[in-house]
């Protein structure tokens, strides 16, 4: 490990009625199907809008292969260090008094990520440096011990990709994987769009605001199931029907029309009750639907979940108490509870990430301030788990008393480890047209 690395830190339409129409042109077709939420975006692609919903139905491609990549973004900034809390530091404990989380063993100590773990990997000099926030124990004690939870700490964008202390900007530049505006849509939909994947809804972007999967053929913009099909007109079902029969037709608009009612209607299908052993709570609700749309068979390869409120400028907390235990035990019983329904993710990575970490002292409000590097967590049947990264600084330093844990490890080469290993990918220039890196951490299996 490298003496740390440190960086200061600067401081409806209206409804339908019952009357005969005569046979409309393609681009009356067109029109009317943007006025009742449902507008083309190429001739190759349908976008679907439906009051918060958007499908674009990619032209057929070859089956799914590999597995399908769930991508959880803590919007925010999520501190890296309460998520791996580096216990063994003194300088930790002396640099954030109030919010440091104890080391294992003792009362509200951190969840051991050590070689007591048989299953678990580390590369050299990371084995019980870190540990786990307490709140995370329900993937602990299941994903941790049986060897599918890899920690990567020290991770983000590199400040030679971006150096933006901008919640807006680091989450364009993370989200997309890389700072050059040359580089257009984001890197998870540039991993769909190189697949050329088949299936009915190829990718699903759960929030309705994230830039992963901007620009990816066959994305389905789904916040709820319950909001997925033909809105905007008091009788859906109704609607639906004269939409059928606006697209009889045999032209590439009828073909993709029906195509796209297809779809919803076969989506409309799947209840919207909470699974069995999902707690209550808006993020275990997106889980439990997203878990329903992979057991129907739709061809989903990708899925984007966005979980917000980790901006914790204050308040941060430590154990039983505090933000980030409220929202980190929201997260693991959620992610708990999509493993158990879900065969311990088989055949499925979970990649947790967010767009920068905070700085390594607290500030006077209890909480922490923007800052570089962060921690990731990668999950899977098909993940190797244990600690992994490039680098870890051998102590956080106390000088400056105000500055940043550094990016260690590029996040972009676990996400090419990933896409390339376990989503089946090949050509990750496509993916990441920026990134020079090489290797891998080895943690797929």
């Amino acid at each position: 490990m490298n003496p740390t690395p440190l960086n200061p830190s600067p401081m409806s339409p209206a409804p339908m009625t019952d009357r005969k129409r005569a046979p409309m042109s393609d681009l009356s077709r067109r029109s009317f199907l943007a006025g009742a939420g449902l507008g083309l975006a190429g001739a190759a692609t349908l976008a679907v809008t439906n009051l918060g919903t958007r499908l674009a139905l990619a032209a057929p491609g070859s089956p799914q292969t590999g597995d399908t990549l769930v991508v959880v973004f803590l919007r925010g900034g999520a501190d890296g260090l309460t998520i791996a809390p580096p216990y063994g530091y003194p300088s930790y404990r002396k640099l954030r008094p109030s919010i440091a989380i104890a080391p294992p063993g003792t009362a509200d100590g951190a969840l051991p990520l050590d070689k007591s773990n048989p299953n678990a990997a580390f590369p050299t000099g990371l084995a019980g440096v870190v540990g786990l926030h307490p709140a995370f124990k329900p993937i602990h004690d299941t994903l941790w011990r049986e060897g599918k939870l890899a920690v990567i700490p020290a991770t983000g964008l590199p400040p030679s990709e971006s150096a933006s202390r901008s919640h807006f900007s680091a989450t364009r530049y993370v989200q997309a994987g890389s700072a050059s505006t040359a580089v257009g849509g984001g890197w998870l939909a540039r991993m769909i769009n190189t697949m050329g994947v088949g299936g009915v809804i190829p990718a699903v972007d759960t929030s309705a605001r994230s830039d992963l999967l901007r620009g990816g053929r066959g994305t389905a913009v789904i916040p709820s199931l319950g909001s997925f099909g033909v809105n905007g007109f008091p009788d859906r079902d109704r609607t639906a029907t004269a939409l059928r029969a606006l697209h009889a037709g045999t032209d590439s608009i009828a073909g993709q029309g029906r195509t796209a009612l297809d779809v919803a209607a076969r989506v409309a299908t799947l209840g919207t009750e909470l699974r069995p052993g999902y707690p209550k709570g808006s993020l275990a609700k997106t889980f439990s639907e997203l878990s329903s749309m992979l057991k129907a068979g739709l061809g989903i390869q990708a899925a984007v979940v966005d979980y917000g409120g980790w901006d914790m400028h204050s308040n941060l907390g430590t154990v039983g108490a505090g933000r980030f235990h409220d929202r980190a035990t929201e997260l693991a019983a959620a992610l708990r509870a999509f493993a158990d329904d879900t065969n311990g993710l088989d055949e499925i990575t979970v990649l947790v990430m967010t767009e920068f970490g905070r700085t390594i002292n607290e500030n006077g409000s209890r909480g922490t301030d923007h800052g570089r590097g962060t921690t990731y967590l990668a999950m899977g049947a098909g993940i190797r788990g244990g600690v992994f990264g490039d680098d870890y600084p051998d102590e956080i330093a106390d000088e400056p008393t105000y500055g940043d844990l550094a990016v260690l490890t590029d996040y972009r080469k676990l996400v090419a480890e990933i896409v390339t290993r376990r989503a089946g990918v090949s050509d990750l220039g496509v993916v990441f047209p920026t990134y020079r890196g090489s290797g891998s951490l080895g943690l797929t299996r």
